[in-house]
This record gives C-alpha cells, sequence and structure tokens, in this order.
C-alpha cells in the first residue's frame, strides 16, 4: 500500500545556526516520503546553502512568518503538512506516529509536546518558562479556558479548507489557524513523540520578539474576535509562574530570571501594543 506523501514546511531568515540540525532531524525520520520546502525570507547568511545541501526545495519571498508558511502549503504536494521552525529539532518517530494517528481515522490534527532547550542563562531561563507554561496547559486545561499549544500536524485540506493561515498576524496566527479548524469540527490527538525547540540566548532577541507580537496583538484581536485572549495570556502567564515559585527543586537563579523575563516580556508586549494603537 502506497504510503502518503508528508511535506514539511520551514519558514527561514538568517537560520544558518540552527537549520542544519532542523533538517539533520528531518533526514533521520523513520518515516517516508517527505518533501521539505524552506520559504525563506531573503536571507544574507548560509542558510540557503544549507538547505540545498540536504535536498530540500527552497522558496525565497520576503514575508511574514505566516505568510511562508501559506506558501509552502501552497507549493507542497503531500497529503499531510508539518509545520515547524527552524530552531527545533525533531525525534525520529515523529512524522511516523502523526502519520498513523490520522490514517488510522482518529485524527486530521495533531499536537506534538515541545520540549524547550536554552544553551547559556537567559536560554535556560526562557526554556524553563516555557516549560512550565507546557505543564500548565497539561495540568488545567480540561477544567479552565486557558490557551492551548496548537498542532503543528494537519491533513492539508482541513487547512485549504479554512482558509489557511492569516497573514497579517505576527502574533497568534498558529492559536487563530487552530481556532478555524476546531468550528469545521477537526478532530485532533496528543501524540507521544517529542519535538525539541532551541531558545534565543540573548535578552535582546527576547525583547525584539515581545514588542513584534505586542504590535499585533490587536490585529490578531480584531479580525480572530478573540477579545479575551490578553487576559487569557495573562492567567496562563500568573499560573507558570506560580507553578515555577512552588518547585523547591528549581534553581534560585532560574527562578529570579524567569522572573525578570516575564516582566521584561510583559513590558515590550504592553508597549508594542500601545504603539500599534497609537
Amino acid at each position: 500500500m502506497k504510503r502518503p506523501k508528508v511535506s514539511i514546511i520551514i519558514p527561514t531568515y538568517n537560520s544558518g545556526e540552527t537549520l542544519a540540525c532542523c533538517l539533520k532531524s528531518v533526514c533521520d525520520q523513520t518515516y517516508f516520503p517527505i518533501e521539505v520546502i524552506v520559504v525563506d525570507g531573503l536571507s544574507s547568511d548560509d542558510t540557503i546553502r544549507i538547505a540545498a545541501e540536504f535536498g530540500a526545495k527552497v522558496i525565497q519571498q520576503k514575508s511574514t512568518p505566516a505568510l511562508a508558511r501559506n506558501i509552502g502549503i501552497a507549493n507542497s504536494t503531500g497529503k499531510y503538512v508539518l509545520l515547524i521552525d527552524s530552531d527545533q529539532v525533531l525525534t525520529p518517530s515523529v512524522v511516523e506516529e502523526c502519520v498513523k494517528n490520522c490514517e488510522s481515522g482518529n485524527a486530521e490534527m495533531v499536537r506534538i509536546p515541545e520540549v524547550f532547550i536554552g544553551k547559556n542563562f537567559w536560554g535556560s531561563c526562557s526554556a524553563t518558562w516555557k516549560n512550565y507554561y507546557w505543564k500548565v496547559e497539561q495540568k488545567y486545561r480540561a477544567d479552565t479556558n486557558i490557551l492551548s499549544g496548537e498542532p503543528r500536524f494537519f491533513l492539508r485540506e482541513q487547512i485549504a479548507l479554512v482558509g489557511m493561515l492569516d497573514p497579517t498576524l505576527l502574533w497568534g496566527e498558529d492559536y487563530n489557524l487552530y481556532k478555524k479548524l476546531k468550528k469545521v469540527e477537526t478532530r485532533e490527538v496528543l501524540c507521544r513523540s517529542r519535538l525539541y525547540h532551541y531558545e534565543a540566548r540573548s535578552v535582546r532577541k527576547i525583547v525584539t520578539k515581545n514588542l513584534l507580537y505586542g504590535k499585533s496583538m490587536p490585529t490578531f484581536m480584531h479580525r480572530s474576535k478573540e477579545g479575551q485572549v490578553l487576559s487569557l495570556v495573562i492567567m496562563h502567564s500568573l499560573l507558570t509562574l506560580g507553578e515555577i515559585l512552588s518547585d523547591s527543586t528549581e534553581k534560585p537563579a532560574i527562578i529570579v530570571g524567569c522572573t525578570f523575563l516575564l516582566g521584561l516580556k510583559a513590558f515590550a508586549m504592553m508597549v508594542g501594543f500601545l504603539t500599534s494603537l497609537g
């Protein structure tokens, strides 16, 4: 029986530092056939060379991450699509497990557990925060209306059915896609295989990213009709902080770093939010 093809879409921009590890993890998958589409925002480093060395199809176009994913999906030929970032690494069985879940009729989209890793102090603080954020989601998701991690693996026709990702969003585009898919009763499951996500090493990169998120938030709230999203983010963040502070095994320095980053990210998002209104 012929196996369905999986298209893996990776947006990039000056991603040479992380892309090789990402693409190697794709090559190490236990499943085939796979096609890899790198949608590059006109990188000036060795991103394109690395992508070509791993046999990826490269499309160069300046775009937002959401638009880049749409471009990749539109140029894909797989029955399924997996949306990942260039700083993520897949464990070998991810694609195979996702396909099995969908081909068995259990799902049309799959959540993949994400483990965050930091390579220096600030990266470790950011990774620790996000790992606790995931724990809070698993702990409270059934009883509380909080934000949750979105699926990354999809039946391609379902994404087309709901009109793809919103290219105007710099923040929340994956959550927005998820909500649209849920409205058409797209079934989902959580797989056991994981992916690893390497966090930014510098405070500057973290602040810059959250400024952009803040600027995009009013657009997200308007276009998605998600007026409660800000309160959901705040509640989820406070629950996460509580989990970190209550964990007696966590290093004091990491706790202080996580708390500092929370305040800094909140400030950056608020500045971005207010700037967009002005």
